[in-house]
């Protein structure tokens, strides 16, 4: 049975709705490079992937000498961002205002591209989309970051790359325990008997998880819902307790949610970043620089302008616009990688999987250089945030 949280279509559904048999499905998987996710022993199909795939081998008119002659084929760059966070709202005014589009003119005048964004719900859901290979950039995460290359100790050829740094916030802040209104819980310590709610494999399920191994978790049950209906369950009083991350912590106080906790029992900073795969990466040098550049312009709009920014969230997603412009003013909207960055990446993952984290600044180091910032290193700076300079 198909996997309907992630959107996942089993062999079965694939067959039975392009009407194929299931040597023609193997075939195209091994020579047209289908895109497919492997579980187990069972093969499933992203169904937004499966629709991408679908369009880029349709076979269209040819066109005759009068319609076209020599039209260089677009080549297809699939971006994953993920509008219900507000850490990585920055990929929204990249999109909106055709950022990436602009630097690849300049940089790249003769290919032409067919940019593509995948609106995810969860970090998840885009590091199988990079796996499938249907991704090639991803904003993402810490958490799913960690998860990305503990997947990639695994399987030999997905190396994701970590390019550069997006919101951040000290200490936890943008994640928090949401309880429903008149809820007697005040620290995590009510916990206990609760049914709790959470994204799986998150950066807000991470810090649940690791509050809760501090504490007697035996008797808290927790589920695995999405942001929305995370926020839908607190409402209508459905789960004792939510870990959220923004804009739905400050949307739960608008609706009249109970206490917001957690915050200060979270000593990780909070972080998202840009990842892509090593191989795409060096392959695709020009490129990547590319969207680097429209990634620090588009930092820089959210840090000069955040009013600017927040009509352009408010207008792409329906938050609103006082929230996003309250929200981008509290982020630290930083792409430089600092050791203390990558400290709290490695405190996140496993003992054993420190070792897979994987930088590499020089991509972000040229875009800063071609922008005239100021110079910025190849390596993680050392020490605390510097508030001389946000990149």
């Amino acid at each position: 049975m198909s996997d309907k949280r992630l959107n996942l279509m089993t062999l079965q559904e694939v067959m039975d709705t392009l009407e194929v048999s299931r040597s023609t499905l193997d075939r195209w998987r091994k020579e047209q490079r289908m895109p497919f996710v492997k579980i187990g022993k069972e093969i499933y199909f992203h169904k937004e992937d499966l629709q991408l795939w679908l369009r880029s081998h349709s076979r269209v008119k040819t066109p005759t000498s009068s319609e076209a002659k020599d039209e260089p084929l677009a080549e297809s760059i699939t971006i994953g961002y993920q509008s219900g966070t507000a850490h990585m709202w920055s990929a929204l005014i990249v999109k909106e205002l055709r950022l990436f589009e602009e630097e690849l003119a300049a940089v790249e005048p003769s290919r032409t591209f067919a940019i593509r964004w995948r609106n995810a719900a969860n970090g998840l859901e885009l590091v199988e989309g990079m796996i499938a290979g249907t991704i090639q950039l991803a904003s993402l995460g810490d958490y799913p970051i960690v998860v990305s290359h503990q997947i990639g100790q695994k399987l030999p050829n997905f190396k994701p790359v970590l390019l550069a740094f997006d919101g951040k916030t000290p200490q936890g802040q943008g994640i928090s325990i949401v309880v429903p209104k008149g809820s007697a819980i005040r620290d995590s310590t009510g916990l206990a008997n609760q049914t709790v709610s959470t994204v799986l494999n998150s950066s807000a399920g991470s810090r649940l998880t690791r509050l809760l191994s501090l504490k007697d978790k035996k008797h808290i049950r927790i589920i695995h819902q999405e942001m929305d209906d995370s926020l839908n369950s607190i409402m209508h009083r459905h789960v004792g307790a939510s870990v959220m991350w923004e804009p739905y912590v400050s949307l739960a106080r608008l609706q009249g949610a109970g206490p917001i906790l957690l915050e200060n029992e979270v000593r990780d900073d909070y972080l998202t970043g840009l990842v892509a795969q090593d191989d795409w990466i060096q392959a695709n040098e020009s490129v990547v620089t590319a969207y680097l550049k429209a990634h620090l312009r588009a930092h820089r709009i959210v840090r000069d302008r955040p009013l600017k920014a927040a009509r352009i969230i408010s207008q792409s997603t329906g938050f609103p616009v006082e929230l996003a412009a309250r929200l981008c003013s509290q982020v630290r909207w930083d792409a430089s990688a600092y050791a203390r960055d990558l400290r709290t990446l490695e405190n996140l993952a496993d003992s054993d999987s420190a070792g897979a984290l994987h930088f590499r600044g020089e991509y972000l180091e040229q875009a800063a250089k071609r922008l005239n910032l100021p110079s910025l290193s190849d390596e993680p700076l050392p020490g605390e945030w510097s508030s001389a300079y946000l990149y």
